[in-house]
């Protein structure tokens, strides 16, 4: 991958660029008679800063960092790309300080300074391994008798389901919102495998919608977009388990690079119809000795609401997947939307009786649409 260039690098570069001066000059107040820049450098001091604000000052920088060495690595190599990131961000960063100094309520500082370069150096190491993986992650060979209107759906599905209520929200306060659950990191073994897998059939799907050469900056974008969006969009926040998700995922990709696309969609289709079914009955394993089943009437059974928008689409991404990824290992695409129905069929029936159930009807109908749907657009 040496010497190829990255498309989305600069794209994403004059994104993060335009959010770093958002953040730090925020609110755009300056002072007709404020300080020169060299008096602002020499009054840059160790101010104390709470351990939330000195996270924001790393994480803000790291998507810089990453773009940057992504951006130079190809032409120039490994150090010159990490050299770049550290140098740039630090730059861009006492540059920031210098323009805070004519703005009231900013206060400049080397603590800044410092946690920015930190960020970006950070960042730049993480884009370098990007670039030297990249062209490992992707298959070795175009998949073959691929639906690029299915992989498609899947994509907006997980888009709709992530970024959902798409109310964009561009505050200081929803930016902290956003980033306060990455200050205490709690990682759930469920969540780590939902975004894990999740992630994993979204990577498959830009597989099948974009050229080799060019599918992992439109993995990369897509992944941008969903870590940004969720960080812009009203009441929505950053999961530490995704992140970790996605840092586990690379790897994972390099490994399953060299399996034949059919062999790929069985293991996806493996994990997936593994997670479907563990979210049923791992709780009811778990707590076995004090499950009591009692159907419900078929009113009440139907009766029983709707999921919210976002997770309506989380589900329907997962059915439609499930049927694409099956359809994908040869299997009749009416014998893979069969085997799809039948799994949530199951699965509904197991938790009827539950009085917070996982499954229900929506689902089987769900799990309808999305086998019709592969049945009439796979080719």
């Amino acid at each position: 991958m040496s010497g190829r260039t990255h498309f989305a690098a600069p794209l994403l570069l004059a994104i993060f660029v335009a959010l770093i001066l958002y953040v730090s000059l925020y609110p755009f107040q300056f002072g007709a008679d404020g300080p020169t820049a060299m008096e602002v450098l020499r009054e840059l001091s160790w101010a104390r800063a709470s351990r939330g604000d000195m996270l924001n000052n790393v994480l803000l920088y790291v998507p810089l960092g990453f773009c940057i060495a992504l951006s130079v690595e190809p032409r120039f190599g490994r150090l010159t790309g990490i050299a770049t990131g550290l140098v740039g961000g630090a730059l861009l960063s006492i540059t920031m300080e210098i323009m805070q100094g004519s703005i009231a309520t900013r206060v400049p500082s080397l603590t800044d300074l410092s946690l920015n370069a930190a960020g970006a150096l950070a960042g730049a190491i993480g884009g370098s391994a990007w670039h030297a993986l990249g062209v490992r992650m992707t298959p070795h060979a175009n998949p073959a008798g691929r639906s690029g209107a299915i992989a498609l759906v899947v994509l907006v599905l997980w888009l709709i389901a992530r970024l959902w209520p798409f109310v964009p929200d561009a505050s200081l306060r929803q930016l902290k919102r956003a980033v306060r659950p990455l200050f205490t990191p709690e990682v759930g073994w469920a969540d780590l495998a939902a975004f894990f897998v999740g992630w994993l059939v979204v990577a498959q799907a830009v597989f099948h919608l974009a050229r080799r050469q060019r599918s992992v900056d439109v993995f990369l974008i897509v992944i941008a977009a969903v870590l940004v969006g969720r960080t812009f969009t009203a009441g929505n926040t950053l999961e530490f388990a995704e992140v970790a998700a996605i840092a586990l995922l690379l790897p994972v990709l390099v490994l399953i690079s060299r399996v034949e696309d059919r062999g790929r969609s069985a293991l996806l289709a493996a994990a997936l119809g593994t997670w479907l079914a563990s979210v049923a009955l791992l709780p009811a394993l778990g707590g076995a000795r004090d499950v009591a089943v009692e159907l419900p009437a078929l009113g009440e059974f139907l009766g029983r609401n709707a999921p919210p928008p976002a997770e309506l689409a989380g589900r329907a991404f997962s059915y439609v997947a499930l049927t694409w990824l099956l359809a994908g290992t040869g299997l009749f695409p009416h014998v893979a939307a069969g085997i799809t129905v039948l799994l949530v069929v199951l699965l509904a029936l197991m938790q009827a009786g539950a009085a917070t159930p996982v499954y229900g009807w929506i689902d089987v109908v769900i799990a309808i649409i999305a086998g019709i749907l592969v049945t009439r657009w796979r080719k």
